[in-house]
């Protein structure tokens, strides 16, 4: 009410006429907790009223009307009154929960329980989960389990460790799902350790155990000095200082990032002391020495991705007691690497026998043989951009042996044009700085995208890979289906 009556006040003070020429702009300011008129500042002697406050250039100030004065100290009480009566009911509001604290505090620890319940039953009914058997006797069975990230019609992983067996060795493919083999072993196992279900079959059995370890990634950082191999044994060696019975234990390319003859001697004497100490061992690798370590120790088995390969596509399908081959040159294949330098390392796997004999490069650019006044063959360099005459277009040199023909990136495509049509616009020295990565211009971003993609064991990668793998499925169905 009484805040009404102010207001009528002032607004009568604004529309009398003999204000008008005094007041800078007709409305009510509130400064702090006063209500004002702003007044020209040649009027303020004129106002009766107090000065609350001006404006930064001094031309307005802020007047509360003598009218007013009386009625805003009023407000001020009350609001005083108000505060105090806020403060009254909160303190008993509070007194009445100080009361009740134990009470309050059993309800939101069982809504807390219940909600973890419900949200774990409603995830469960996304994942399709199913209750494991538990034990405390170190013995994992997986029965068509998934990677609860991994869409439904992912290739299931049938694992088994801890009866027979102590250590499993997975070896094969890159992009085979060997990395993806360790998470879901490792993510199920702590899910059922949680009290969550599963995404497997029935018959799935999960131990609990006292600790669960893992080395999985690339563990640079340039902070703190740390290479990729470093990097792993920091981890590793926390790990060997925890290690006793009951504990699981997860290595993704044990031994890797350094010389191999040396990671994999590591890797085994690594592998000897954590067994020696009681864990259980699940490791990943592509050293043909861990291989030969898991055939021949009683108490590991070595087991491998499937791979088709004459399909040339890994299957996602764990083979124990298998071993498998790394397929380096299929990957080199589908990151879109020249066939010929593939059919070169297909050469050297069956004979070993390297180009070691020195090679005379010619200068960069052509000059004249002074003895037969013949212009010597220009090697153009990966890179350079040149002008082809036959397409009238500049293209980016790919490779030059030497040949007749010049292997060029035009127009999105590799082709090969005449040395003689060809000729320099702009040297690749001169086009891009020092340590340039020049593999990148005849790749495509998706490609490259997806390459950096696989290294650093992204599941969206390796999705994009299962997609594309069921695509060539269909379709070499649908030609089986037409030629019957």
């Amino acid at each position: 009410i009484i805040e009404k009556e102010i207001q009528s006040k002032l607004l009568k003070f604004l529309r009398h006429p003999k204000n008008k020429e005094m007041i800078q702009e007709a409305i009510i300011v509130q400064k702090g907790e006063c209500y004002t008129i702003p007044i020209k500042a040649s009027y303020k002697n004129k106002v009766d009223g107090t000065i609350i406050d001006e404006s930064n250039k001094g031309t307005t100030v802020f007047i509360e009307p003598t009218v007013v004065s009386k009625l805003n100290e009023h407000y001020q009480l009350l609001k005083a009154e108000e505060i105090s009566e806020e403060y009254q009911v909160l303190a008993a509001l509070t007194g009445a929960i100080a009361e009740n604290e134990e009470a309050i505090d059993l309800l939101i620890e069982t809504m807390t329980v219940l909600d973890i319940i419900f949200a774990r039953a409603k995830f469960s009914r996304e994942i399709n989960g199913i209750t494991p058997k538990i034990n405390k006797s170190e013995h994992i069975v997986i029965k068509q389990g998934r990677h609860p990230f991994l869409p439904d019609h992912a290739v299931p992983l049938d694992v088994e460790i801890g009866k027979d067996y102590r250590g499993l060795i997975i070896t094969g493919a890159n992009a085979g799902g060997k990395t993806v083999v360790l998470k879901t072993v490792g993510l199920l196992t702590l899910m059922a350790m949680f009290g969550m279900q599963v995404p497997a079959k029935k018959g799935t059995e999960l131990a609990v155990f006292d600790e669960v370890f893992v080395d999985v990634g690339d563990h640079q950082n340039l902070e703190n000095a740390l290479s990729t191999f470093s990097g792993h044994m920091q981890n590793i060696a926390a790990i060997l200082k925890k290690i006793k019975r009951n504990t699981l234990v997860l290595l993704d390319e044990i031994g890797s990032g350094t010389e191999p003859n040396e990671g994999a001697a590591l890797a085994i004497a690594i592998m000897e002391s954590m067994y020696e100490q009681g864990a259980l061992i699940i490791a990943t690798t592509h050293y043909g020495e861990i291989k030969k370590f898991a055939r021949d120790h009683e108490d590991f088995v070595p087991a491998a991705m499937a791979f088709d390969r004459e399909a040339l596509r890994p299957k996602y399908q764990l083979r124990v007691g298998e071993t498998g081959e790394s397929q380096a040159l299929w990957i080199a294949h589908k990151m879109a690497m020249s066939m010929k330098l593939i059919q070169q390392a297909e050469r050297y796997l069956e004979e070993k026998a390297y180009r070691t004999q020195k090679k005379e490069f010619p200068p960069k650019t052509a000059g004249i043989n002074r003895k037969d006044n013949k212009k010597e063959r220009q090697l153009f360099a990966k890179g350079d951009r040149i002008f082809v005459n036959e397409y009238q277009k500049e293209a980016l040199v790919y490779e030059d042996i030497g040949e007749d023909t010049i292997a060029v990136y035009l127009e999105k495509e590799m082709i090969r044009v005449p040395r003689q049509r060809v000729r320099l616009v702009r040297s690749a020295e001169n086009l891009y700085p020092a340590g340039y990565d020049l593999d990148s211009l005849f790749i495509d971003f998706k490609t490259r995208k997806q390459q950096r993609d696989l290294e650093r064991g992204s599941k969206k990668a390796h999705k994009a890979l299962v997609k594309e793998m069921r695509k060539r499925q269909e379709e070499r169905r649908a030609k089986d289906e037409n030629n019957k």
